[in-house]
């Protein structure tokens, strides 16, 4: 649904300043409903109401009123903002999706312009920088693979109509994504290359009135990233429980956690005695803080080792699969963006990357509800 090209931050302003609605409209002699619409920009206030607020908030009038350059949309928001107001924005079911874009690298579809509320609950405003259409075909799949920015990548070069923006999470978080319908598709590896049925009873929980669809990506390695030559002569998990050994962590619910987590119960052992060090938010980082000296080891797959040049010791083969609902695949984009997986572009580039393992790539299965 499209909204005024008049953008208010008055009510967010008057939030964090501690006034009540009735507080401020009091204040400056209006009535609570008139600045209700001028909160909701659904009404322009004179210049003199304007002064009047920002003086009343100990503000500029640009900090609470601006004129946006592009269409204002009303978006369901997937995470809290946290240093950035550049969003991705796409379509599922017809309502918009906005995920936080912190990739300065990358053109925003969009950007936050405040919260309205809207039907008992607040909504984000947001001035999109692409046109619709380009947002209405924007595939939005979660996960943390590597290989998933490469697919999507690939996308675009395959189809002039079409694109896909690859949102980095972990497998937990990346199925709350799908559960919440913020994200096309779901990526995860909690399963073995030998045994996906955890993957078969996690999508049956995620999606449980819904015929889900489960697609192979790759499968790979995923162990303990080591600096060159493995100074600290690290074998396995028993080491990490020599105080000298700092380990980085991922977030709880993450393939790599729930592996390091399993693998120290198996020796009798929990995650507290592997120390603490600030958490990792992906396989990639894992090897830049092993890589820099921050960290001496951490679990992450295989290929981000072979990137940053470290060595690794391998803990567990696993297979790394897209979920989502079988519905979705009805929708010409998203049925293209599968249909990738076995193409000869995809498969070639994949195939040169270290690290993955594409034998079950494109395999499928798909789960009725009980």
């Amino acid at each position: 649904m499209k909204g005024s090209q008049f953008v208010s931050s008055l009510r967010e302003r008057r939030a964090a300043l501690g006034f009540s609605q009735t507080e401020l409209a009091k204040k400056v002699s209006v009535s609570r409903q008139a600045l209700g619409y001028i909160e909701a920009g659904r009404q322009i206030p004179s210049t003199q109401l304007a002064l009047e607020l920002a003086a009343s908030l100990r503000c500029s009038v640009d900090d609470l009123f601006q004129l946006a350059s592009g269409s204002v949309v009303f978006s369901r928001l997937a995470s809290p903002l946290e240093d950035t107001e550049r969003l991705v924005v796409g379509q599922i079911g017809g309502v918009f999706v906005s995920h936080p874009l912190y990739d300065t690298t990358k053109a925003a579809d969009g950007v936050f312009r405040g919260f309205t509320h809207k039907n008992n609950t607040d909504v984000a405003s947001v001035e999109l920088l692409a046109n619709q259409g380009s947002i209405s075909s924007n595939i939005l799949v979660a996960g943390c693979a590597p290989l998933l920015g490469v697919l999507c990548s690939r996308v675009e070069r395959q189809y002039a109509d079409m694109r896909a923006t690859w949102i980095p999470s972990d497998s937990s978080q990346s199925l709350g994504l799908l559960e919440q319908n913020l994200v096309h598709v779901a990526g995860i590896h909690l399963a073995s290359s030998t045994d996906p049925h955890i993957h078969l009873d996690l999508a049956r929980h995620t999606l449980p009135d819904q015929t889900a669809t489960i697609i192979n990506l790759a499968c790979w390695q995923q162990g303990l990233v080591v600096p060159k030559g493995n100074p600290m002569q690290i074998t396995g998990i028993s080491d990490l429980l020599e105080p000298s050994i700092q380990c980085v962590q991922r977030n709880p619910g993450s393939g790599a956690q729930e592996l390091l987590g399993r693998l120290l119960k198996e020796a009798g052992q929990g995650l507290e005695g592997c120390g603490s060090m600030p958490l990792a938010s992906s396989h990639a980082e894992v090897a830049r803080m092993v890589s820099t000296g921050v960290a001496d080891t951490g679990v992450a797959i295989e290929a981000v080792a072979i990137s940053e040049g470290l060595d690794f010791i391998t803990l567990s083969d696993e297979r790394f699969d897209l979920v989502l609902p079988e519905a979705h695949l009805e929708l010409p984009a998203v049925a293209r963006f599968v249909n990738l997986l076995d193409q000869p572009s995809f498969r070639s580039e994949a195939a040169k990357l270290p690290g993955y393992d594409l034998s079950l790539s494109g395999h499928l299965s798909t789960l009725r509800p009980h």
